[in-house]
């Protein structure tokens, strides 16, 4: 329980900083970082009571995990990290996947959109399983056969996914072959040696 409350505790703390009552809301890594640069980095950050509100997002983050902690009717969701949490069990996957996909799906009815649902559910289950995490985009790789298999029984026309099912997958793949990381012998990311938020920004589409 710990973990569960830690987690649900900081998601919504990283959201209302990186919200900043609507200020921040669409704008790039690199701004966000600059403004923090100038008043002296986090540690000088003011966080005047009443001024530093939570966003939608963490809102029905915290309804999703309500309704699925209570059996309520609750059901559309765009945050997925409760949903691992709920599902963390090894044994519970199948769960974790239906559930997550579907979740996903109610606003989000592509595959990048689903998929990204699913890999937010499985990491959260990984971090309370206590599984390294060098291994997390490896074993969620290994799931997403799975969710392929369960979305041909489920998808009419699971045939217009290919294409974007597969961007997932090799975007995935390049991200862990560029990091050393995409083997089970590598045991630790490499990152280039200029990789601050400006580089990153410029890598975004």
């Amino acid at each position: 329980m710990e973990k569960f409350t830690a987690a649900m505790l900081l998601g919504s703390v990283g959201d209302a900083l990186g919200y900043a009552n609507v200020c921040r809301e669409n704008s790039a890594l690199g701004s966000v970082q600059d403004e923090l640069r100038k008043i002296g980095g986090l540690d000088h950050l003011v966080l005047s009571p009443g001024k530093w509100p939570v966003s939608d997002n963490t809102i029905m983050h915290l309804a999703t995990a309500e309704a699925l902690a209570t059996g309520s009717g609750f059901g559309a969701a765009t945050k997925a990290m409760c949903i691992g949490m709920r599902y963390w069990k090894p044994e519970r996957l199948g769960t974790l996947i239906e559930v997550s996909i579907e979740c996903g799906r109610m606003t989000h009815n592509h595959p990048t959109g689903f998929l990204g649902s699913l890999c937010t559910a499985l990491f959260a289950s990984y971090a309370v399983q206590g599984k390294p995490l060098v291994q997390w985009g490896r074993d969620m790789l290994k799931v997403v056969p799975m969710a392929e298999e369960y979305c041909r029984k489920t998808i009419r026309h699971m045939a217009e996914y290919q294409e974007h099912w597969f961007y997932f997958e090799a975007k995935w793949q390049f991200y862990l072959e560029e990091r050393k990381i995409s083997e089970d012998s590598g045991n630790e990311a490499t990152f280039p040696e200029n990789y601050d938020a400006e580089e990153r920004d410029k890598a975004s589409p």
